[in-house]
């Protein structure tokens, strides 16, 4: 007798041999078929079928999906992806952008773009209960507009992972809140040391000037032992003892040449000479503080 399995594979059989011979059959695939290549269960297909985003036939009493019409479709939508394949929405890419597509275009949040579309009751359109925006419509409104900048490239998020750190994990590295660091980065007196992108909805901070920061002041400062979860990424930085001559240069904002004349001058501890030159770092900040201060 044979199994419920045996009989599946022969009917999977059945038909892709008919479809190799029967040229309308060539051009349809069954609901069961297109099921397996969205990796979508049963019910979602039959809504699929129902919402009459394709055209379907009955061909022998069974319902095919006509698969010209199917591609067509999948070319035009973005919520569901073939298990195997190329990706969806080739032709929807092309003609519109995402909110979250110009919204990293010019490296700001989603709730911008959809603020500036609300008030401006700019044009849109809905695919799949999902707002798009027209690609000429979002290049007119940009070119009428100078309080955005589209950024220079877009990166992917691998060469963010290489280069930044998210805001988050910096905050947990040096053992503050969220609501901290956002502070902090906003500041007047460390805001201008960030480099920061925003790429979908999140905030990346370059790790040289995490660095840099970590360089100009001692108030906030790596935690020693800490439960990061980011620990690769906190092995690659350090509260440096000395910094060199060109970091205590971009730290004070003044020339090489200025430092090494205040070197010259003993205003501050270093170690070594020449080009191997070292600057303690907490002894510069406190007499640069003086400085400015014109305690000294």
């Amino acid at each position: 007798m044979e199994t419920i399995a045996e009989n599946k594979d022969i009917r999977t059989g059945f038909e892709k041999y008919q479809a190799t011979k029967d040229p309308i059959l060539k051009n349809t695939m069954s609901v069961p078929e297109m099921r397996r290549l969205l990796g979508v269960k049963k019910t979602e297909s039959y809504w699929l079928v129902h919402r009459n985003f394709f055209e379907t036939r009955i061909i022998d009493g069974i319902m095919r999906v006509d698969i010209a019409s199917f591609e067509k479709w999948y070319a035009n939508q973005v919520k569901h992806k073939k298990v195997t394949g190329e990706p969806p929405g080739e032709e929807l890419k092309k003609r519109s952008y995402s909110f979250r597509d110009a919204a990293n275009i010019l490296g700001v949040n989603d709730s911008a773009i959809y603020e500036i579309w609300r008030k401006e009751n700019l044009d849109m359109f809905t695919v799949d209960f999902v707002g798009r925006i027209p690609i000429e419509v979002f290049e007119s409104w940009y070119e009428g507009q100078t309080k955005y900048q589209k950024v220079e490239r877009i990166p992917t998020i691998t060469e963010l992972e290489e280069n930044f750190i998210q805001a988050w994990d910096a905050a947990e590295l040096l053992g503050i809140t969220r609501e901290k660091i956002a502070i902090v980065m906003r500041s007047k007196k460390y805001g201008n040391i960030f480099e920061i992108a925003v790429f979908d909805n999140k905030k990346w901070i370059s790790k040289k000037s995490f660095q840099q920061f970590l360089n100009i002041q001692n108030s906030y400062q790596l935690k020693k032992k800490s439960n990061s979860k980011s620990f690769k990424t906190e092995a690659e930085f350090e509260t440096k003892e000395y910094i060199s001559r060109q970091e205590a240069a971009s730290i004070a904002g003044v020339t090489s040449g200025t430092i090494s004349k205040w070197t010259q001058m003993e205003k501050f501890p270093c170690k070594g000479a020449g080009k191997v030159l070292r600057i303690h770092r907490k002894d510069f900040l406190k007499w640069l503080k003086e400085y400015q201060e014109g305690a000294v």
